[in-house]
């Protein structure tokens, strides 16, 4: 999909939005232009849209030597990354289910299960062995976690997570599910809920193994990229579920990647299921990230709002309440398009705000003078009439920088170098747009009104 070219920043490199289709190619898919200052000068570059980290994927290409690109070299790069994989032939799950368990293994290094009756190559590899059949359809508990977090990062949710965001999607009627990058999710869905479909799009090449074409997506979700054309079908098959009713889409990025990206993604996951559908409401998508990217977040996708709730995964060890856990709780929570109206959270760590008509957690309280339940980071979180605004109870007010921040900081201008998403000027968020009232006022036009407040609901 075309857009208007634009640039965003982040630190000293910024991306350089245009069409991702034309630019060259890595064995990850369509490389990103970004920009950097090199002594004094802007000059663009091409890399990997999967990682910037060059241990994992080399491609770099100064914009300007464009015309040295050495397509087929890559393109060679690309057919070693893509060889051997055959999805039909990787997915031998219906055969292994029976095979007796002593004789099942999986092998880590040529990533693929095996019958060891028929083929001893793997002897001395790295594998696991004697698989049972509950293994074997929950592969998230059996392979090591990828650990690039600019990349493929895994944190698996944990059981009790995944069963609080399932009883959410199932309250809201959804019955169809993209997972991106959430394979926990996928595997839940696969194995305990006959009544709804999902597909999982992933880059952990590792699932041909566990979950058939039409349930799987080899796909890297930094450049909507599937690595084959037939997955990309699949996958277009499946947001036309039901004409497109009752389907939602969950991801779980990387918390290293790039905001920018996975927004753009998500935004063309959106067009692309109300042109296959013909429909005008957007695709309901529910985004797991920190609570502190939340300003890049909402910068990108000003229609999201975040709910607050916990997500907590089992193999981090911060991002759970255990007692080695964060004294907070999990830092991660749930940003969607959805109306938190209509979500419910589990009574037993949340309650209803009345005022504010949604679930919070049970440390947020209702700030009047902001007309808001404020706390984010898992504290409550105090009033400050200066900043006219909720902030942390460790921070307090520097009549230097004019704002409340912490008590160590060192004085400084703090400059927002990304565009307004409101009027697309560099410089400033939306929330502080010298334009608001006029842009805003635009937007209203156009937009349908809102149902009423409903009246105190008994729960």
């Amino acid at each position: 999909m075309k857009r208007k070219k634009q640039t965003t920043s982040e630190g000293h490199i910024e991306i350089v939005n245009g069409d991702l289709e034309s630019h060259p190619q890595c064995p990850h898919g369509p490389t990103i232009l970004f920009s950097r200052n090199v002594k004094g000068t802007k000059r663009n570059f091409f890399a990997c849209a999967a990682s910037r980290d060059r241990k994992h994927c080399n491609f770099f290409l100064w914009a300007e030597n464009r015309s040295t690109f050495k397509k087929d070299v890559w393109q060679q790069e690309i057919n070693k990354e893509l060889g051997g994989i055959n999805h039909e032939k990787l997915f031998s799950m219906q055969d292994m289910i029976k095979v007796p368990p002593a004789m099942r293994l999986f092998c880590h290094k040529c990533t693929e299960l095996v019958d060891e009756r028929e083929n001893d190559q793997h002897k001395n590899h790295n594998s696991i062995r004697k698989l049972t059949d509950y293994q074997l359809k929950h592969p998230t508990e059996i392979l090591p976690a990828l650990e690039n977090t600019k990349k493929e990062a895994q944190y698996l949710f944990s059981k009790s997570s995944v069963e609080t965001m399932m009883d959410m999607f199932e309250r809201l009627g959804y019955r169809h599910i993209i997972c991106v990058g959430t394979p926990r999710i996928h595997e839940h869905l696969q194995n305990h809920c006959s009544n709804l479909t999902s597909i999982l799009l992933d880059m952990d090449k590792r699932f041909h193994s566990f979950f058939g074409p039409q349930q799987y997506c080899w796909y890297n979700m930094f450049n909507h990229h599937f690595f084959f054309e037939e997955a990309r079908d699949v996958f277009r098959n499946f947001l036309q579920n039901n004409n497109g009713k009752n389907i939602m889409l969950v991801t779980d990025p990387p918390f290293g990647g790039r905001t920018e990206l996975i927004a753009n993604t998500l935004n063309t996951i959106n067009e692309e299921y109300k042109k296959l559908n013909d429909v005008r409401t957007d695709l309901p998508m529910f985004w797991i990230y920190p609570y502190f990217m939340e300003p890049q977040i909402r910068n990108s996708m000003p229609e999201f709002r975040m709910l607050d709730y916990k997500v907590e995964y089992e193999n981090h060890a911060m991002f759970h309440n255990g007692l080695k856990g964060r004294k907070q709780g999990s830092p991660v929570r749930i940003f969607t398009n959805v109306d938190l109206r209509s979500i419910k959270l589990p009574d037993d760590d949340y309650k209803y705000c009345d005022v504010c008509d949604k679930w919070v957690a049970i440390e947020n309280k209702h700030c009047a003078a902001c007309n808001d339940c404020t706390s984010k980071s898992g504290v409550t979180y105090v009033h400050c009439s200066l900043c006219s605004r909720c902030v942390k109870p460790t921070w307090q007010h520097c009549e230097k920088c004019g704002r409340c921040t912490q008590k160590d900081h060192i004085c400084e201008q703090l400059v927002f170098h990304k565009e307004c998403y409101n009027c697309k000027e560099p410089g400033h968020k939306k929330a502080d747009c010298p334009k608001n009232s006029e842009v805003g006022a635009k937007k209203r036009l156009n937009q349908p009104n809102l149902k009423p407040k409903k009246k105190k609901r008994k729960h």
